[in-house]
């Protein structure tokens, strides 16, 4: 094998934690792990013996897949990588790919390293039942030989918003829309001052060893001030969480809705899990506080929720998981529940811009969620920032009255 092996490695190991979403296949296959075995009918020809994660192909190799049905974009993309020591003798090589015999595109590489081929597949190739996915190298290595093409790791059909370059256009404007919040709070702190003290707050780990009464939760004491502030100003006979975790934050809102004296108002908290055993012990728990054991995406959840808090005041916070097409998910579905003049508070923006710049997250799923229709019924309320120091820049959603 190559000494490119290692490299590829480590690469394939990205590539599949982010298509793990796709690891439970229905009865339509629409994306292939190449280096598996599960689907080796649906390798057409042109493929090697499996190297583990990877197979190399000769010069001309093919898949069948299941179109997925959409009304969206339908974009066509093979994670590959060129070896060093093949491209030195093929360099530049060409791949070029076609759908049910029709041409979706090429693109040509000069040199060694990781790439994902992907282009928009035409709506004429997408007939009904399965397709045909070809790919051809315009040259191949041992010609003499077992031909050596190219090492290829996974291949399918995506919607638009699925792929990698939507993502990355997604946390390129979401990275824009950090500086901008920055710059409309209008402090005496320039933007970049602001932006380093926000960021030598979060090194500081002070919110990773936090407690409330006993119980732990990973919020910016900041922002939890802010929160109960708004609490105190809403009033709500609801809040809704999603991300409960094991429990704090959800009995730090049932504390403050004591000391207001709210005794009817409730917590509903949901989570893919539950370690709330101890947190679902102490008295203003079991008093406040009810917990939903299933995906904050659920919608019979959503139904019962909705049915639970009609005509009631609500607020609503998310801090489930962030990816960004899972929160934007969450807003579309939890943005109607949530009453005139309370808010909408979408946690954790901070890392498509503070933490992980190129990430595409809970700030990215703000800006779509705003810029589809959303900025009719809800305003960036910037003064909810006043303390600088918010994992929620930008995510403070204010419904308008």
């Amino acid at each position: 094998m190559y000494h490119f092996k290692t490299a590829v490695l480590l690469w394939v190991a990205l590539c599949l934690s982010c298509s793990g979403q796709r690891s439970a296949q229905p009865a339509a296959v629409t994306w292939l792990e190449l280096g598996g075995t599960q689907h080796e009918a649906r390798l057409l020809k042109g493929f090697h013996r499996s190297e583990g994660a990877w197979r190399w192909t000769e010069q001309v190799f093919s898949v069948s897949l299941d179109p997925a049905p959409t009304h969206q974009p339908v974009y066509l993309e093979l994670n590959l990588a060129m070896a060093e020591e093949v491209m030195k003798e093929l360099q530049p090589v060409t791949l070029r790919a076609r759908v049910n015999g029709v041409d979706v595109g090429s693109q040509t590489y000069d040199r060694h390293g990781q790439y994902s081929f992907l282009k928009p597949v035409p709506a004429a190739a997408l007939k009904p039942g399965r397709a045909t996915v070809e790919f051809a190298l315009d040259k191949a290595a041992r010609p003499a030989g077992p031909q050596l093409g190219l090492i290829a790791v996974s291949v399918g059909f995506k919607r638009q918003d699925e792929t990698e370059a939507f993502r990355r256009e997604q946390a390129r404007k979401a990275q824009e829309g950090y500086q901008e919040v920055l710059r409309q709070r209008a402090l005496k702190l320039s933007t970049a001052q602001q932006h380093e003290l926000m960021k030598l707050f979060h090194e500081l780990d002070i919110w990773k060893n936090m407690w409330f009464q006993g119980i732990q939760l990973i919020k910016n004491p900041c922002d939890l001030w802010m929160m109960q502030q708004i609490i105190y100003e809403v009033r709500p006979d609801y809040i809704i969480e999603t991300g409960t975790w094991y429990g704090g934050s959800s009995l730090y809102w049932a504390h403050t809705l004591h000391g207001l004296g709210l005794e009817n108002s409730r917590v509903l908290t949901v989570d893919l899990q539950d370690l709330t055993k101890e947190a679902s012990d102490h008295p203003l728990w079991k008093k406040y506080v009810q917990f939903f054991e299933t995906s904050s995406t659920d919608p019979q959840l959503v139904r019962r929720i909705a049915e639970i808090v009609k005509g009631k005041t609500v607020l609503v916070t998310l801090d489930s998981d962030h990816a960004m097409n899972h929160v934007l998910q969450e807003l579309r579905l939890y943005a109607p529940l949530v009453s005139p003049g309370s808010y909408l508070v979408v946690e954790d923006t901070h890392m498509d811009g503070l933490t992980y710049p190129g990430y595409a997250g809970p700030s990215a799923a703000v800006n779509r969620f705003l810029q589809e229709g959303g900025d009719q019924l809800f305003e960036r309320d910037l003064t909810r920032e006043a303390m600088v120091m918010t994992f929620n820049p930008g995510g403070w959603l204010r419904r308008k009255k």
